[in-house]
């Protein structure tokens, strides 16, 4: 007869309250681990050359339907500059489109080279939750789900070939298998803290809270059998000002 699997016990309400539990859960459940953080970590020279080539690539790919361009024509957060008037004007060289690939350009190496901490998951939170309509933000930004879902599995689809296609990773089938399953495992855990604001399961328990950072404490470590975390985020770049800091 072969072994049980052990089960261990999750507080439902906990996930829906407490945003440092509901990350270990997933991070837990995906099975995101040392392992992967050292991958994505020694990766990271590799990636960082990359970033601005990314980054051009998600905003091509958001300007090539109507639907997902004119979320630009808001206001972002931190930028003061001229906006175009409507969809036709505007172009991925406009000022304001420059100003948000800075920010993800920014906001994408610190995802590879961060502390793992609870302040980073944090700040995971905060970028899925900035892109949608919460009184917490200074932008009139809100971009449905629909599209975030759709731009994780285009982003996770270019980035595994970008990073397969690399002479460096090709050499190292190992460390090639390392690095892709790592980024697949946190681009789903980055889309958690994206769901979560859109979904309305436990909506009964998180209005019985104040704020949903309960359970964060600044220097912990996070720890899922082991220490876990990182993330590769969608590239709207909305908000995107807590990556310069």
């Amino acid at each position: 007869m072969a072994p049980r699997t052990p089960i261990e016990n999750v507080d439902r309400d906990r996930l829906y309250t407490d945003i440092m539990y509901r990350y270990q859960y997933v991070s837990d459940f995906v099975g995101f681990n040392d392992t992967d953080i050292k991958a994505l970590k020694d990766a990271a020279p590799l990636i960082a050359p990359l970033v601005p080539v990314i980054a051009d690539a998600v905003y091509d790919r958001l300007f090539s339907f109507d639907i997902t361009k004119q979320v630009f024509l808001e206001r972002g957060e931190g930028f003061h500059g001229h906006i175009a008037k409507n969809l036709a004007a505007m172009t991925t060289e406009d000022e304001q489109i420059k100003h948000r690939k800075n920010f993800l350009s920014k906001y994408l190496v610190k995802l590879v080279t961060a502390e793992y901490d609870a302040k980073f998951v944090k700040y995971l939170d905060y970028v899925g939750k900035i892109h949608t309509n919460t009184p917490e933000k200074k932008s009139t930004i809100n971009v449905e789900y629909v599209h975030v879902n759709a731009l994780f599995g285009w982003l996770h689809g270019f980035l595994a070939e970008t990073l397969n296609g690399l002479p460096q990773l090709q050499a190292d089938p190992v460390a090639r298998g390392k690095v892709l399953g790592a980024l697949s495992k946190l681009l789903w855990i980055q889309n958690d803290f994206f769901a979560m604001y859109y979904v309305k399961d436990g909506d009964d328990l998180k209005a019985k809270k104040t704020g949903f950072l309960s359970g964060m404490s600044s220097g912990n470590k996070v720890v899922v059998g082991s220490l876990v975390a990182t993330v590769f985020a969608i590239g709207l770049g909305a908000g995107m000002r807590y990556a310069t800091k």
